[in-house]
């Protein structure tokens, strides 16, 4: 029975850790998805511009906030009222259209609605060991910040 006993803690001694670095390891990751969804795209009330080359603007500034604008913002946050500037409408055939402030601040307005929406969001798991290195970096930077300061000081 001792030898059993034994057994099961050398077992125990390699599992524990190992569960605890994998779930350490594992992090939640919540992007937009690619694709736009229909809540986003305005219908032209226009004339001079068609349905296709609406839904062609409508995705060019879906993809700039799945390639711009989700990386300043995570999920959960809100929106500011005003676009920055960098949320532009890019992309060949588009127009001088889609370059409009009035268009693009519906965008923006409408991307304000959507961000809330948790079906715009797609959640993964991601194999990450940052939280491994992240304090020794963290701890080198402030010995770097406190050594610059003693210097400074002197």
């Amino acid at each position: 029975m001792p030898q059993k006993k034994r057994t099961i803690d050398r077992l125990l001694v390699l599992v524990v850790p190992a569960g605890l670095f994998i779930y350490a390891s594992t992090r939640p990751l919540v992007r937009l998805q690619a694709d736009m969804p229909m809540e986003f795209f305005l219908k032209p009330r226009r004339e001079p511009m068609s349905r296709a080359a609406a839904e062609n603007v409508a995705r060019a500034y879906w993809n700039c906030a799945v390639t711009v604008i989700q990386w300043k913002y995570s999920y959960g946050s809100s929106l500011p009222e005003n676009p920055p500037d960098d949320f532009q409408a890019t992309g060949e055939n588009l127009g001088p259209a889609a370059k409009e402030p009035a268009l693009r601040a519906m965008y923006w307005q409408r991307l304000r609605k959507v961000w809330a929406l948790p079906n715009v969001w797609k959640r993964t798991q991601v194999w990450s060991t940052a939280w491994m290195t992240a304090p020794i970096k963290n701890a080198v930077r402030w010995i770097e910040d406190y050594v610059g300061n003693l210097v400074r000081a002197a």
